[in-house]
């Protein structure tokens, strides 16, 4: 019965929020140019939930509080004046205080447990606020206190001295005499849409090609966004489903990295996806479903550069990706591994809220005297090197790249032996073929090798740190599975 109410509710105002089983509150500011006043836009819920089989309670008033206080004691239609609130509340039991609580505590159970008569308070005040504050239960369990003092209403409570009633019962008693006058403790709420949008559209002939399909798409997400922005919400997921000639359904989902809801850069997205996994067929049925989730407010800084908006990211990520290929485009992270180069592209996602103070002035300063720290300056992709070795240790290092010059090993330390993921499939055939493919006599000179150990899951090497004739110091290894040497940075 709530999912009825919500859907009811959402007709009339796209600004809902469920306060707990069969209770409903919707902001109705400016239907009063469309239906007319406060009593008429009351009536109008009272028939649209009539013609669904539904006996709704509805109150109207200017605070949330006092719309959902009247629809607890009072059946029918309650209208409440502005500036009121109290006056009207005053003959109301204190027993409506626990029945609210009671009913927002169970907004978790089914329907079937709740309540059965259905309660319809609307407000028509409202509010934007992310995230909804819990309802103040430790006021409420001060009611028996204040019975045990003989009150009996609203009206009681609300004419308590605020000044005697804080000393007696704290901050709780003074939250519980401004809910019995009707007062709010927070705007409205209103909930996200969270069920998906779809839009579909059935072709009189097959389209094959991304051109003609880009004004089928224009027109769905035209429709889709128009109704994102009813909601005041937009896309997080769209998920695309293409029904070929053949009978097949070919299906891509594309996650955003922010809620967008322009149809020009969602259908851009779309087409790129699609170039880079063209349907293999011409199409008959093209169909979107869009999953919602609340936009983000996004404050800027007059002190601050600018940063792209989420549309301009998405894009640009979206042909990077067609460019590039899957994989190689977004945002690096580590992985929990000990291989030195270990790490794995995800999906570039700033987060919410990483606007704040200048960075740079929150850089400690360096300490004009302590202790040199070194640093590796590691390269991207290892330099292939030529390393001479005599009685096991690292005498001559020769390469083919500007940055090393090489030369005759003046210092070394080392070796550190480290290795990894060797007990993996993959790892031990990786092995098996690094095996047969070995040099006879590697002691003398090690041979060049092409291809890095950095692409296999596996990792097998000696480590040495090595001071050149050059005047550089470099980190070099030796890789046993390949049994070639590699540069891997420059320390400083």
């Amino acid at each position: 019965m709530t999912d009825t109410l919500v859907r009811l509710s959402r007709e009339f105002s796209p600004r809902v929020e469920v306060q707990g089983e069969h209770l409903v509150m919707l902001d109705t500011s400016g239907l009063g140019d469309m239906v007319g006043d406060a009593r008429a836009v009351g009536d109008a819920l009272r028939r649209a939930a009539a013609d669904r089989g539904l006996c709704a309670r509805v109150a109207v008033a200017t605070t949330r509080m006092a719309a959902l206080l009247a629809v607890q004691g009072r059946a029918g239609l309650t209208v409440i004046p502005p500036g009121l609130e109290a006056a009207s509340l005053a003959s109301l039991p204190l027993g409506v205080l626990k029945a609210l609580a009671e009913i927002q505590a169970s907004g978790a159970r089914k329907a079937g447990q709740a309540r059965g008569q259905a309660l319809f308070p609307t407000c028509p005040t409202g509010s934007t606020r992310p995230t909804r504050p819990p309802l103040a239960l430790p006021a409420f369990a001060l009611l028996s206190t204040v019975r045990r003092w003989g009150l009996k209403t609203l009206g009681d409570l609300a004419a308590l001295p605020s000044a005697d009633l804080f000393e007696r019962l704290g901050a709780g008693g003074l939250m519980l005499q401004r809910l019995a006058r009707g007062e709010d403790d927070r705007p409205l709420v209103p909930d996200p849409v969270e069920n998906p949008l779809e839009a579909s559209l059935a072709l009189e002939w097959p389209i094959e090609g991304l051109e003609p399909l880009s004004f089928v798409l224009r027109r769905l997400f035209e429709t889709l966004c128009a109704r994102l922005e009813r909601g005041r919400v937009g896309a997080a997921v769209l998920h695309v489903r293409l029904w070929l000639v053949t009978r097949e359904v070919h299906a891509r989902t594309l996650q955003l990295p922010a809620p967008l809801r322009d149809p020009r850069v969602l259908c851009t997205l779309v087409l790129l996806d699609l170039e880079a996994h063209p349907p293999s067929a011409g199409i008959d049925r093209v169909a979107i479903v869009v999953d919602p989730v609340p936009t983000r407010m996004l404050q800027f800084s007059l002190l601050e550069r600018a940063l792209p908006s989420p549309e301009q990211i998405s894009t640009s990520l979206a042909r990077l990706a067609a460019l590039m290929g899957e994989g190689r485009c977004g945002a690096p992270a580590l992985v929990d591994s000990h291989k030195p180069e270990a790490f794995e592209m995800r999906p570039f996602n700033p987060g919410a809220g990483s606007r704040g103070p200048n960075p740079k002035s929150q850089i400690p300063k360096p300490e004009l005297q302590g202790p040199l720290i070194s640093v590796l300056r590691r390269f991207r992709v290892p330099v292939t090197a030529r390393v001479t070795v005599d009685r096991g240790r690292p005498v001559r290092v020769a390469t083919g790249h500007r940055s090393v010059d090489g030369g005759r090993v003046v210092m070394c330390a080392g070796p550190w032996r480290t290795s990894g993921h060797w007990w993996t499939g993959r790892a031990r055939r990786t092995r098996r073929a690094s095996f047969e493919s070995r040099i006879p006599n590697p002691e003398s000179r090690e041979g060049t090798n092409e291809q890095s150990s950095s692409s296999s899951p596996c990792w097998d090497r000696d480590e040495w740190d090595v001071a050149l004739t050059d005047g550089g110091v470099y980190r070099i290894y030796r890789d046993r599975g390949q049994r070639s040497w590699f540069v891997e940075g420059v320390i400083d």
